[in-house]
């Protein structure tokens, strides 16, 4: 195992600790834990989060702990915990109202920050706050309004096994901007992006 890795899994375990305490953890010498620190630091894994009281007249010996960020370096089962929701949702036919549920939260916490401004003004805000695709999105100008490309769709798994999940994005567009938004395209059917669009001038 890695030293980093064996660094972070001892801060998870113990929590904030000093240097001195992870050199005898981890068999490593003063210097190699702090370069690692230090890299980890950088990283956004990493923080100095308080100081310890030293012994005696002693210096405070600083311990560091990890950060929100350090999370994504743990496994996670959501996809797995939302895929059994969504079989359960199903097999009691209650699938279609959970997902009405979602959609219409969702544009009402995006309705607000769409108040006083133009129909292309509302999609690109509506756009970024769905944030589908990340960095790993197109949004083009059309003749007829604007299309959508996200290459890294979030819920892929989700989307393959439930087709309601793909059609979230697209009604929450549709119900938060008052525009018509329509799924064309889906990486759940083996395309490389999931391509929605979006029709200014027919409301």
């Amino acid at each position: 195992m890695e030293p980093r890795q064996r660094l972070c899994e001892h801060l998870k375990r113990t929590g904030p600790t000093s240097i001195r305490d992870l050199m005898a953890a981890l068999a490593l010498s003063e210097n190699a834990v702090r370069h690692h620190l230090q890299a980890l630091e950088r990283e956004g894994f990493v923080r100095p989060v308080q100081d310890q009281p030293g012994e005696g007249a002693g210096r405070p010996a600083r311990l560091y702990g990890l950060t929100e960020v350090a999370e994504t370096l743990f496994p996670k089962y959501y996809a797995q915990l939302l895929e059994l929701v969504l079989a359960e949702a199903e097999a009691q036919a209650l699938l279609e109202p959970l997902v009405g549920s979602v959609v219409k939260r969702l544009a009402d916490q995006i309705r607000p920050q769409l108040e006083n401004l133009d129909p292309e003004e509302r999609i690109l805000v509506a756009a970024r706050r769905l944030n589908l695709g990340g960095s790993l999105s197109d949004l083009e100008r059309t003749p007829g309004g604007w299309e959508l490309r996200a290459y890294n769709c979030p819920y892929l798994a989700a989307g393959c096994r439930f087709e309601a999940v793909c059609d979230i994005a697209p009604r929450v567009l549709t119900l938060a901007t008052g525009l018509p938004a329509e799924r064309v395209a889906c990486q759940r059917d083996g395309k490389p992006a999931c391509h929605l669009t979006v029709t200014i001038g027919l409301t």
